[in-house]
Parts: C-alpha cells; sequence; structure tokens
C-alpha cells in the first residue's frame, strides 16, 4: 500500500459489499446494516467514486458488465468477500458467548463487523488497529453521516488505533492505547491481511498478541493462503491482471502456509488450531441453505480460528 494513501484493497471490497447487496438473491447474505456502511465509505472516496457506485447499483446494464469483468479476473471474489466476513461475525458471536469482552480487529480497513456489534454487546470493548490513512478516511466518512448515524464512533466501547504492522512499536501502541485492557479475554482479528505483511512482521504480530495479553485466554480468527506450486501465494484461479494490479497497488501477497503445516506453526507461537473454514464450508453453510450452491465462489483464502495451546490443545 502506497505510504500516504488508504488502501486501495479496503475501498474494492466495500464497494464489493454493495455490489452484493443490490443483488435480488445474493443481497440476503449482506446485513442491511454492512451495506449502509459501507455506502457511507465508497460515497466519502470521490465524486468520481460517488458515480460509480450510483452506476453499479442503478443501471441495469452495468451489473453485466461487472459480473463478466469478475469471471475474467478472479470468479466468484466479490461473494467470497462476503461469506468470510459472515463466517467471522458468526466466529465473534461465539467467542463473546464464550466470556470474551475484548475484540481486536488489526488492519480492520472498511470493515464494519465492530461498528455493527459494538451496541449489541455493550459490555466487550472493541478496538480498530488500521494504517493511519485508511483509519482517517473511515472516520472521516462516520463523522460525515454522524447526525443520522446513531452508532457512529463516539462509543465508549469502539475505539480506533492509528497503528502501522510494518513498523516496531506496535505491541506498545497497543498496550497504551486507550480502552485496551490486557487482563480481558480477548479476541483478535485478522482479516485479509496476513498475506500482505512479510514473514517476520507475521511473527511480530504473534509475539504482540502474547506480549499484550496478560494471562488472559486470547483466540486470533485470521485468513490466509497457500503457496501454488509456482512459489506465489496467491487465490487458486485468477488472472495475471489481479497479480498486476496487486503490484501496482504495492499490496503484492508476501506470506503465505499450507494448511498441512499451520496446526505445528500455532504450536509453535503458543496456539493451537481449532477450525479452518474453506470455500466449501462457505457453500455449504450460508450458499446450500439459500439454494445458491450453483453461485461461482472463489477459492484459495482460508479462515484459521486459533487459540491458546494450553486451552484447546487438549480438546
Amino acid at each position: 500500500m502506497k505510504a500516504d494513501a488508504p488502501s486501495a484493497t479496503a475501498y474494492l471490497i466495500a464497494t464489493s459489499t454493495l455490489f452484493v447487496a443490490a443483488d435480488p438473491f445474493a443481497g440476503r447474505l449482506i446485513p442491511a446494516r454492512a451495506a449502509e456502511l459501507s455506502a457511507h465509505f465508497v460515497e466519502a472516496r470521490s465524486r468520481a467514486a460517488r458515480w460509480a457506485h450510483e452506476t453499479l447499483l442503478r443501471r441495469k446494464g452495468a451489473r453485466p458488465f461487472v459480473s463478466a469483468l469478475e469471471r475474467l479476473t478472479l470468479p466468484g471474489i466479490q461473494l467470497h468477500y462476503a461469506l468470510r466476513k459472515l463466517y467471522l461475525e458468526e466466529t465473534t458471536r461465539a467467542a463473546i458467548a464464550d466470556g470474551i469482552r475484548q475484540v481486536v480487529i488489526f488492519g480492520a480497513g472498511y470493515d464494519t463487523l465492530a461498528l455493527r456489534l459494538h451496541g449489541a454487546f455493550p459490555g466487550v470493548q472493541f478496538i480498530e488497529t488500521d494504517h493511519p490513512a485508511t483509519q482517517r478516511r473511515k472516520i472521516h466518512a462516520l463523522a460525515a453521516h454522524a447526525r443520522r448515524d446513531a452508532h457512529g464512533p463516539a462509543a465508549t466501547n469502539l475505539r480506533f488505533l492509528p497503528l502501522d504492522l510494518t513498523r516496531r512499536g506496535f505491541a506498545d501502541a497497543l498496550l497504551n492505547s486507550d480502552g485496551y485492557r490486557a487482563d480481558a479475554p480477548t479476541l483478535f482479528i485478522a482479516e485479509g491481511l496476513l498475506m500482505y505483511l512479510a514473514p517476520a512482521e507475521v511473527d511480530a504480530l504473534f509475539r504482540t498478541m502474547r506480549d499484550c495479553s496478560d494471562g488472559a485466554p486470547i483466540r486470533f480468527a485470521f485468513t490466509f493462503m497457500e503457496p501454488q506450486a509456482d512459489g506465489r501465494v496467491n487465490f487458486l484461479t485468477r488472472s495475471r491482471a489481479v497479480d498486476a494490479w496487486l503490484s501496482w497497488r504495492r499490496e503484492a501477497f508476501k506470506w503465505g502456509i499450507g494448511r498441512g503445516e499451520l496446526p505445528a506453526y500455532l504450536a509453535a507461537r503458543g496456539f493451537a488450531l481449532r477450525e479452518i473454514a474453506t470455500h466449501e464450508t462457505f457453500r455449504r453453510r450460508y450458499l446450500e441453505p439459500e439454494a445458491l450452491a450453483h453461485l461461482p465462489l472463489a477459492a484459495g483464502e482460508y479462515v484459521c480460528v486459533a487459540g491458546d495451546l494450553d486451552e484447546w490443545g487438549k480438546r
């Protein structure tokens, strides 16, 4: 990502959320509040972005064009984004039911999870961390709609922490941030993030979670990719245009791990694997009950849920 610019990928995912939400069939998979907030973020980008937003959602001829473009680049990616968010929301709600009292989202981008759940769970602290440029844009968009948005960033159990995960010292920044409690059972979330970090930066993130937890139970829900046969980390089916776009935006994928290697990797860092969700998990859980199993769905990014080795390693 360019140092002084908001994440292009975060904007792309917000736009994808709106595109899926407007679909007459798959749209019911998107929470209405998630679509509303995503619209705020898209509209705050520029006049051109607002025009494109209106064109995609209101002109019938535009949707087939976007769908055709998706099929040529990465089939089913927009629906994949939507379903991985559903899965992570279910994971978060289950963790809170199990006693988690703090949720920290690394690299939150324009995600709406904390914005939507903090009101439903006033006893849980939600903290979003992200690159300063992206987070500023997000807060600005929320402030612009604050008068008609009763769940804006002023809530006491919702905090925003500007944090560059590629630089040293972010553990101290989290520990010293307003609202963070090292003694609270915590769920950390990294959605669509780790693949953008170098291996040493991923290791540093694992250490940070340990360093910032004063003996309290912790869980970690994150997405990851596997290296492909050519050694590159990416989705299973995508065109070279995807690689070129990510490289141009300086958001190329750097880190990946095989599913078979994951248990040992986690154990070496004090975590135990609980579950891995694949595109087939998403298809069975979300698409088949809605008679949408025929829809294309991108494959190659997985959701991992892990926890303390002492707690889950014995299960």
